[in-house]
């Protein structure tokens, strides 16, 4: 057996899923080695209960006093930028408006290219300059203000947010009439843009908003117990590598990870996250089976032939749920069904 102890990350796995009980038994898969591993497994209680707070949560991060987690300061420094004092991601998307809510799109959906990207940048920097800020583009799809000092406000994450009304996770706080009142006055500017008319010509979504988020300043590189990461989330990744630990794509099997599997290991898998913001629960229980199929099945019985010391679970509900070859055997705890797990997020 080697001494490795693998932690699954999968925000989303056990809900909130408010509608889940209103499903009957047959509309529902077959879910015992997940109910198994649960119901055997010793339980108890983890400060992480968010996926995106999680991440940071991970490597022992704070937020500051505005409740923000510093990406924006941890993602350039990765991308090597230099950026000194307060950072605050300024990201484009695409606000999608109706009536009564504007739903937010990201780079999944803007697929922006370099030169696209390049000259929304020093258009907006134009206007930015009579306030004393700066653009500063990363990537295409990574927007970067480096600031003075805190801009007094609170923000909502992005990656929290793709398809959800924004109306609500506009900045808050002191300064934050200032901060919406630049906000409108990009999306003016963005509104005739010749980039923006291009993409619309060719069926393309426009960039017509920046999202303001993850402000901070860098924190301390702490010594973390992790030795490897697998993930396909671009920050998890960036985390990993500010903290200096390697980190990779979700590899295709888990034979691929237990060929070299040290130390604490994590893995991270978000694909129960989307559904559930999207309010579909048929594709939340199709994530889930998915996991118990590809991650959870092959994990366990890896465990069971000793390979491998021990699993842990944080589906970020505010508890972990710990596995061996040993808890794995206690036959006399009755499996629960999945629907006693799920929170309805009520």
């Amino acid at each position: 057996m080697t001494d490795c102890h693998i932690t699954a990350f999968v925000p989303g796995l056990l809900g909130p899923q408010p509608v889940l009980s209103q499903l009957s038994p047959a509309e529902l898969p077959d879910f015992s080695a997940l109910e198994k591993a649960l119901s055997r497994a010793d339980i108890s209680d983890d400060p992480i209960s968010d996926a995106y707070a999680g991440l940071f949560q991970l490597f022992g991060i704070e937020p500051d006093a505005s409740g923000d987690y510093p990406a924006a300061a941890i993602c350039q420094s990765v991308q090597q930028l230099q950026l000194e004092n307060f950072c605050l991601r300024a990201d484009p998307v695409h606000l999608q408006a109706d009536m009564t809510s504007a739903v937010m799109r990201g780079h999944q959906a803007l697929h922006l290219d370099s030169d696209e990207a390049q000259q929304l940048v020093e258009s907006i920097n134009q206007h930015l300059h009579q306030d004393g800020l700066q653009l500063i583009m990363g990537q295409p799809h990574h927007w970067y203000l480096s600031l003075p000092s805190a801009p007094g406000i609170e923000t909502s994450p992005l990656p929290s947010l793709l398809l959800q009304d924004i109306n609500s996770h506009l900045p808050r706080g002191e300064s934050a009439g200032d901060w919406r009142r630049l906000m409108n006055e990009v999306q003016m500017l963005l509104y005739d843009h010749p980039i923006n008319q291009q993409r619309e010509a060719e069926g393309r979504l426009t960039v017509n908003s920046l999202w303001l988020w993850g402000g901070g300043y860098q924190p301390e590189q702490s010594s973390v117990h992790w030795h490897h990461i697998y993930t396909d989330d671009w920050l998890l990744d960036a985390l990993a590598r500010f903290h200096h630990v390697p980190s990779e794509d979700l590899p295709e099997s888990i034979e691929t990870l237990l060929q070299d599997c040290h130390g604490e290991v994590l893995l991270h898998i978000e694909d129960c996250l989307q559904p559930l913001r999207e309010q579909d629960p048929f594709a939340w229980v199709a994530a889930v089976q998915q996991f118990q199929t590809l991650w959870l099945q092959p994990l366990l019985a890896a465990l069971q032939q000793n390979r491998y010391q021990r699993l842990t679970l944080l589906p970020a509900d505010g508890q972990r749920y710990e596995l061996t070859r040993h808890t794995l055997r206690r036959w006399w705890r009755r499996r629960r069904p999945l629907v006693k797990w799920v929170s309805d997020g009520i």
